[in-house]
């Protein structure tokens, strides 16, 4: 009929209530029955356990006589099993809200959206050759390809702002897809 203390017992030992003090003694005298009590409330045995072991901490907090011991242990164990159920709906509830936040539910089954490690490395790569193929584009079609691809003017527009034809254009464009093709799949 031993309690099992967690954490520094000597500092624990100090806290527990004197085993020959009344509501002590009757909580050990009592601690199988209440232990039973309280499997048949939670059906878990390690739970009922755990509240029995916290029933027998708590002694301790009785701030004046307690005319119903048995009672009084009851309704802290009860008390227990309420805090323990809310505890339970809560967890359940804010990790519902995370799955439901970072995944798509599809019947059944979650999806993760969030690309995998390797997706996320071989992305990264992908955009390191990128920009390392663009860092040694020829400057003419460097300059076409930004003013052109990045900053959204059509072929006339920077024909007119370079002072080059159309056509000078459309070649700088080709110069510079070809290379970006052949040094983004190399």
């Amino acid at each position: 009929m031993a309690v099992v203390v967690r954490g520094d017992a000597v500092a624990m030992a100090r806290q527990l209530p004197d085993a020959s003090s009344g509501l002590a003694a009757i909580f050990l005298a009592n601690r199988d029955r209440l232990l039973r009590f309280f499997t048949s409330r939670t059906r878990d045995p390690v739970e009922a356990e755990e509240i029995v072991q916290e029933i027998y901490l708590r002694l301790d907090r009785a701030a004046r006589p307690v005319g119903d011991a048995i009672g009084y242990l009851h309704r802290i164990g009860l008390n227990l099993v309420v805090d323990r159920a809310r505890e339970r709906e809560r967890r359940a509830a804010r990790d519902k809200d995370w799955t439901d936040s970072n995944t798509t539910r599809l019947g059944d089954d979650y999806i993760d959206e969030q690309p995998s490690p390797y997706a996320q490395a071989a992305a990264k790569e992908r955009a390191e050759r990128i920009a390392r193929a663009l860092a040694s584009l020829p400057p003419g079609a460097a300059r076409v390809f930004r003013m052109h691809r990045i900053e959204g003017m059509s072929h006339s527009e920077v024909a007119g702002r370079l002072g080059i034809s159309r056509k000078g254009v459309e070649k700088h464009m080709a110069t510079a897809l070809r290379h970006l093709a052949k040094e983004i799949d190399e």
